[in-house]
């Protein structure tokens, strides 16, 4: 059977919201994902016409989910949202809003209750909207390259950046380079790295100063979801401290989340869902969703 991934716009608390959806297989569906690219992406991390083998839009299709990979806020149609609007927190209210209007937008399509799987500061975003009280209502959370500790040289491009205009101009210095996210040569598409194949856009200044200061404020909001988690690191991270002991910081503080899977993820750097291992992630990511489906 072929799936199709479809262009999608949604009018929520008027602000237009665009992505790509694929839609189930099955009717009704099992459930409804909900993917969150990272800082400087688009809903395109999860779906590549050129590499159907790693969307996830097209495996969650075939395996009875529908999967909506969202362009956050400031992205994409939204683009140019007003900075008071940008941040990580109105961003996770305007989520909350569109959860609320999907299941009249996709009808049986929705299925059993949403599950997200989100990336980098899109994993952030998620992570904040499961500390909420409208967090518990989420089957529960796929969270892949969260930047719990930034590696120095990053911490430190970062800490110069200027904060007063509305996009985050180009970081500048040792690891901060395109190859600082992907994997060995080998590992992926080099055609990512050109012009034309990037998956990139501006990142909105509110939600980098959100993402910058991550280090400091993630520790206690992690100590407030009470959803099941599944935190994911690459192999060959090199934007984030990633080895075992920040697994294990990430374990001790989801203290409150009933259940907690961390993984490292062979094969990929840090943009895990644009490497030729994509494909397997994405199936730990679809295994965990119906795990948590399967509890409710």
């Amino acid at each position: 059977m072929q799936y199709k991934v479809e262009s999608v716009q949604y009018d929520v608390a008027g602000v237009h919201l665009s992505g790509l959806l694929a839609r189930s297989a099955v009717w009704p569906s099992r459930g409804t994902v909900l993917a969150l690219h990272g800082g400087g992406s688009h809903a395109a991390y999860w779906h590549r016409d050129s590499a159907p083998d790693t969307s996830l839009l097209l495996l969650g299709a075939s395996l009875g989910w529908t999967v909506l990979a969202v362009d956050r806020p400031g992205y994409g149609a939204s683009a140019g949202l007003p900075r008071d609007r940008q941040d990580l927190d109105h961003q996770a209210e305007l989520l909350f809003r569109l959860a609320d209007v999907l299941p009249a937008y996709l009808g049986g399509a929705f299925g059993g209750g949403l599950f997200l799987a989100a990336h980098s500061m899109g994993a952030i975003l998620a992570l904040r909207m499961a500390a909420t009280e409208e967090g518990k209502r989420l089957l529960g959370v796929a969270a892949g390259g969260v930047p719990l500790r930034y590696t120095e040289e990053k911490a430190r491009a970062m800490a110069a950046v200027p904060t007063d205009g509305e996009l985050v101009p180009p970081l500048r210095g040792p690891g901060t380079g395109a190859e600082t996210y992907f994997g060995p040569p080998g590992t992926y598409d080099p055609a990512l790295l050109t012009r034309e194949g990037r998956v990139v856009a501006p990142v909105p200044i509110a939600e980098f100063c959100d993402a910058r200061d991550n280090p400091l404020t993630l520790p206690g909001i992690l100590g407030k979801v009470q959803v099941p988690v599944h935190w994911t690191v690459a192999e060959y991270e090199s934007s984030n401290l990633a080895g075992p002991e920040v697994l294990e910081e990430a374990g001790r503080l989801l203290a409150q989340a009933p259940r907690v899977e961390l993984h490292t993820q062979p094969g990929v750097g840090h943009n895990m869902s644009l490497h030729h291992a994509a494909r397997a992630y994405h199936l730990r990511i679809m295994a965990f969703a119906e795990e948590c489906r399967a509890r409710v």
